[in-house]
């Protein structure tokens, strides 16, 4: 702020070009410190984002078992029945190309986190659908799964965005989706195995993310 400091001028009487000229300076320049400090008030604003965490999610599809159950033809388990916020994971009810799992979220959000692993991994073995409010729906195909045995390089088809090691070094992995419409409402999302090859499954947690809607000019 200016340190000008003020003169009490007595009615009728001029004001001096030098005192005018300060009045002037120091309000142009409180002016441009707000204009400033509204600018980076905004940036701050418009890069924020909101993110709801959905956990203990159930599904009327697929089947769920415990991190610690042995899974029908597969040997071994995670040894453990808690991993970070998983509690279950959900696989088709039956073998080969099925459903895994649907869950409700009747939300908006710009981008979905969800936690997978698949038992002969290392494939494009899954396929996510969005049902909107609106009746439409959007498919996102042919999505790489990583091996839940062992933990892979993220390589450069669908690279995971973290992951979770077991005691036995048993891994689950984080993905990012993004929705390809933002602006509608979504009522489900729908997790399908694509690849008789494999067996994906889906952790029973979400991470929706969205941006706070940005300040008008």
């Amino acid at each position: 702020m200016t340190t000008f400091k003020s003169i009490l001028a007595q009615p009728g009487q001029p004001i001096r070009a030098e005192d005018w000229n300060k009045i002037q300076e120091g309000l142009v320049h409180d002016i441009a410190q707000l204009e400033a400090m509204l600018a980076k008030v905004k940036e701050y604003v418009d890069n924020m984002a909101e993110t709801v965490l959905l956990s203990n999610i159930e599904s009327t599809e697929g089947k769920a078992y415990g991190l610690n159950d042995p899974l029908p033809g597969e040997v071994g388990t995670y040894q453990t029945n808690v991993l970070g916020l998983i509690t279950k994971q959900w696989l088709p009810a039956r073998q080969g190309a099925a459903e895994i799992c649907r869950f409700g979220l009747t939300d908006f959000f710009e981008h979905i986190y969800y936690w997978a692993a698949a038992e002969k991994g290392n494939k494009k073995t899954l396929e996510i659908g969005l049902e909107y409010v609106d009746g439409t729906n959007e498919k996102i195909k042919d999505l790489y799964i990583h091996d839940r045995r062992k933990l892979a390089p993220k390589g450069t088809d669908n690279p995971y965005v973290e992951y979770l090691l077991s005691p036995n070094e048993w891994v689950w992995y984080k993905y990012k989706l993004t929705n390809p419409h933002p602006d509608k409402e979504v009522r489900y999302i729908n997790f399908r195995n694509i690849n008789p090859e494999s067996t994906p499954r889906i952790g029973n947690i979400l991470h929706l993310r969205s941006k706070i809607k940005p300040i008008s000019d």
